[in-house]
């Protein structure tokens, strides 16, 4: 029972406060990685992980903010598109761009999930879930 709380807490309260960001995801965004720096010293993230960590999440910064500048060039034309009355066929070709870009979005979140509960020990991984639920509660009171 408490494993199903945790979950649906976990996914159901991820996106909170990012609004913003969640515009560039087909579904809402597992935000782990902020935690993870928070909290490492808590978790027991040595400096090999600490290391391994900041790799993935620069190597993957350049293809997020390529993807976003993506995204809100095609969003504009679209909505430019819309407003000039252009055809469907047209319309749907940029929006289906959109949702493939989002898509790929989606993706590198779920990579970074991946990522993390590969590299963090199993008990690091479900400590993070723990504090992650714990906080996202704290902050819905």
């Amino acid at each position: 029972m408490k494993r199903i709380i945790l979950a649906l807490a976990l996914f159901a309260g991820l996106s909170l406060g990012q609004e913003g960001l969640g515009r560039y995801y087909l579904v809402d965004r597992v935000f782990l990685m902020p935690f993870v720096f928070k909290y490492a010293d808590e978790l027991g993230i040595d400096s090999k992980q600490m290391e391994k960590i900041k790799n993935f999440v620069r190597d993957n910064e350049r293809e997020i903010e390529r993807n976003k500048k993506i995204l809100e060039y095609l969003n504009r034309k679209a909505k430019l598109m819309i407003l000039e009355g252009s055809e469907e066929k047209e319309l749907k070709e940029v929006l289906s761009d959109i949702a493939s870009v989002k898509m790929e979005m989606s993706l590198l979140n779920a990579r970074s999930v991946r990522f993390l509960r590969e590299t963090l020990t199993p008990e690091q991984f479900e400590k993070l879930k723990d504090i992650v639920v714990v906080r996202l509660f704290e902050l819905q009171q």
